[in-house]
């Protein structure tokens, strides 16, 4: 049985042109896929937006938001009572230049009610008076601190005695919105 067999150079000018049609379609494909937001060239989603919470962090004048993943002990009828724990999402702010600082808060501070603000190293402490019952004993003050370091976040609630308790910790990251 015979075989046809390429004459000449046709084998070579095949392969070529196979070659250029498997090249035109990757990067046919790749373009696409740039287009479409699948493939990003340069630096990657997660160091951009690692760089913006970066900024957030660093930030010393203006106005700064912060998410925040905490866990919640809140304690029942009274603070030896054993506390429900669950946990939450919530936004704090702090304005450097007013220095002033909030969280979305359940006792004295609050977005309306906001603390002083003071900055020690990496530190940022909000603080404000209070004079209420809850929990059966007399709240003074409400504090919190976010760690710009490490993005540590910690509320605390001083009561009549100073007795203290941490309702709130976890974890804070610079917030960023859309520019529309």
């Amino acid at each position: 049985m015979n075989t046809p067999r390429a004459v000449g150079g046709q084998t070579l000018v095949a392969v070529l042109v196979s070659a250029t049609v498997v090249l035109l379609l990757v990067l046919g494909i790749g373009a696409f896929g740039v287009y479409a937001g699948w493939i990003h060239i340069g630096s990657s989603a997660s160091k951009a937006v690692g760089s913006k919470e970066t900024d957030a962090m660093a930030k010393t004048t203006g106005e700064a938001k912060f998410i925040c993943e905490v866990t919640i002990s809140m304690p029942q009828r009274t603070l030896e009572a054993e506390p429900k724990v669950y946990n939450d999402m919530l936004v704090a702010g702090v304005d450097y230049d007013q220095k002033t600082g909030w969280y979305q808060g359940d006792f004295a501070i609050s977005e309306g009610h906001k603390g002083s603000l003071k900055v020690n190293g990496t530190k940022i402490l909000v603080s404000r008076p209070a004079m209420f019952e809850r929990f059966g004993v007399m709240i003074i003050q409400e504090d919190f601190t976010i760690d710009r370091a490490d993005g540590s976040f910690v509320q605390t609630l001083t009561f009549k005695g100073d007795k203290t308790r941490h309702i709130l910790k976890g974890f804070c990251g610079g917030l960023t919105t859309a520019p529309f």
